[in-house]
């Protein structure tokens, strides 16, 4: 009797691992791959207005409110600002905002040039 009691038991947990592997499998692929897009489409915009060799700094972030990947640059001419590169989930467009040195957004082309228009 104890002898089919742990073969059952040995089996409910083969088969309760087995499915947290595949659980956290899927998890880990879902944000990979939505991570893996977002930085293609944000480099892919980088690489069209040619912005490649004025970058400082890059960092692709989860931003847990929206779900979504951004990538934060500082840019070799603009030190004082940072640039927040975001994806728009429905077109696939990437948006542009500027930040100061106080996280204060900053919309004013001139003291933030590569703004979206």
């Amino acid at each position: 009797m104890s002898i089919i009691k742990s073969k059952k038991a040995r089996n409910i947990l083969i088969i309760i691992i087995v499915l947290v592997l595949l659980i956290g499998g899927t998890v880990f692929m879902f944000f990979y791959n939505k991570k893996k897009e977002s930085t293609e489409i944000i480099d892919s915009y980088i690489t069209e207005n040619n912005y490649e060799d004025l970058i400082k700094e890059k960092e692709i972030v989860f931003d847990s409110k929206q779900g979504n990947y951004n990538a934060e640059i500082i840019f070799k001419d603009e030190p004082e600002n940072f640039y927040e590169f975001y994806v728009e989930p429905s077109t696939n467009k990437v948006n542009v905002a500027a930040f100061d040195s106080e996280n204060v957004e900053i919309t004013d082309k001139s003291k933030a040039k590569y703004i979206d228009d």
